[in-house]
């Protein structure tokens, strides 16, 4: 691939760019590493996850989304965004010294497909600090910084080093100890995208209880540009029959329809170490009545959105998931994941927002079944644009009152806030007890129940998980919501 170098920068560009606004959905097929790996991960995938934030936070017109997928081909020219291990670069023999090599085509100036092909004959690892080396040999490749390295040339940028500059940066075409981007790749990237807004508050919730777990999220999007809105949920739980169904709500609020893809995982989880999965998830929506206004059971049988899903790049992996693609007017809806003949399992429920218009998603909540202490509920969500307020509660108790009232629901939930890299940013059991009282009261939608669990946060542009569980493992049927509380 050629390279050409800008007339007064440092870094090089490809002379190619993603049209402002793009989502580039890169979808990951690297899969199981047969082993722990240095930083823990057994996942391949798992270890180059962060990789999309890292280059997300930095610029403004385009954002990266990774979404693992095992089924991933390894085509050039299907407009899908490949990231897999492969023998050769289409038909051509890596170098004997090729970690990565990223295969785009484009027209014109545009970008139109990335592949990343890893060299399959290459041992790799994940770590993090300076390049480690085999004993008087040679390096230990980082997967993570070969990814960082490999998306911005997905993203339009070329090598300084070999454009005669003398940089340090991720870019270079030598790996190194630079395991972060650098000022010169920042530079780089947003001159073909614009600066991100960085905003400087951050959640200010006070811990006051001891997280037991970390987030595994599955998957994740990023939307385009646009002002700060919340624009994805991804919720993970066991998934029962009757009411410990799992039930997804969300408001679109604004002038505009909204366009969504909405999906029900379930076989494909067993990727990520999930045991005892969703075996045949079944999607249906309803509106602000209760009347169900579309449906799907395996999103290629008999949906003629099939197409369209696959082209956007959010196609399930396994053929008995399920998928929707959606265009709803402002107002109230819900989404209901079961299993096919009544059958139980993990599953996840996720929400994607495709477009970049003013309408936003202002609530969005999932309801199901809090098992023990390894059964939490994970929810997954992504601020785009930045800072953006909300609060977000986990009710159990108040869901077992009212004229319709739950059976079993979670006596006593605890919230977690973390962000895309695992860190705990904030938690919660009792939201009276939380130094953010004030803060919550003035929200105007404090839980109900003394024994429920809220933060409020100002985000900055990213991904977030909260995860609610039981204080003493007893099960029981929850729900996690998060409100915009901005204007």
């Amino acid at each position: 691939m050629g390279v050409i170098s800008g007339t007064a920068q440092a870094y090089v560009l490809e002379g190619k760019s993603w049209p402002s606004g793009t989502v580039v959905v890169m979808q990951l097929g690297l899969g199981s590493a047969g082993r722990t790996l240095q930083d823990g991960n057994t996942s391949w995938d798992d270890a180059v996850l962060p990789v999309a934030g890292m280059w997300n936070q930095t610029i403004l017109r385009a954002q990266i989304t990774t979404v693992v997928n095992p089924l991933v081909p390894s085509v050039s020219g299907d407009h899908i965004n490949s990231v897999v291990f492969a023998n050769s670069i289409f038909g051509q023999s890596f170098g004997s010294s090729t970690l990565a090599v990223t295969y785009y085509t484009s027209s014109g100036g545009t970008m139109v497909e990335s592949d990343t092909l890893f060299n399959r004959a290459v041992t790799f690892d994940s770590y993090r600090g300076p390049l480690q080396f085999i004993p008087h040999g040679a390096a230990i490749p980082d997967i993570r910084r070969v990814f960082l390295h490999e998306a911005g040339h997905t993203l339009g940028l070329g090598h300084p080093d070999t454009g005669g500059q003398h940089v340090t940066a991720v870019m270079n075409s030598i790996v190194s100890d630079q395991e972060v981007l650098s000022p010169d790749d920042i530079a780089g990237g947003q001159y073909l995208y614009g600066a991100a807004v960085v905003p400087t508050p951050t959640p200010t919730a006070t811990p006051t209880a001891t997280p037991t777990a970390t987030p595994t999220a599955t998957a994740s999007a990023t939307p385009g540009t646009g002002a700060s809105h919340l624009v994805n949920i991804s919720t993970r739980m066991t998934v029962g029959t009757g009411q410990n169904v799992l039930i997804g709500g969300f408001i679109v609020q604004g002038t505009q329809s909204k366009t969504l893809v909405l999906r029900a995982i379930g076989p494909s989880l067993t990727s990520a170490g999930v045991t005892n999965v969703l075996p045949d998830p079944v999607l249906e929506l309803h509106d602000a009545t209760g009347a169900i206004i579309a449906s799907n059971d395996d999103w290629a049988t008999n949906n003629p959105q099939a197409s369209q899903i696959q082209q956007i790049g959010l196609a399930p992996r396994d053929s008995r998931e399920s998928a929707l693609l959606v265009t709803l007017a402002p107002g109230n809806y819900t989404v209901v994941v079961s299993g096919q003949g009544g059958a139980t399992g993990n599953g996840l429920v996720e929400a994607y927002d495709i477009d970049s218009n003013s309408t936003r998603l202002v609530n969005i909540s999932t309801r199901g079944r809090v098992g023990t202490a390894d059964e939490p509920m994970i929810g997954g969500l992504i601020a785009q644009g930045g800072p953006k307020k909300v609060i977000i509660r986990a009710l159990g108790p108040s869901l077992g009152t009212g004229s319709n009232a739950i059976t079993g629901a979670l006596a006593d939930p605890v919230l977690e806030l973390h962000d895309s890299f695992g860190n705990l940013l904030a938690v919660n059991d009792d939201w009276g007890n939380s130094d953010q009282v004030a803060e919550i009261l003035a929200s105007t939608i404090p839980p109900v129940n003394p024994l429920e669990s809220a933060i409020v946060a100002t985000l900055s542009a990213g991904s977030y998980t909260a995860i609610v569980r039981s204080v003493d493992g007893t099960p029981g049927v929850a729900l996690v919501e998060v409100y915009d509380l901005d204007p």
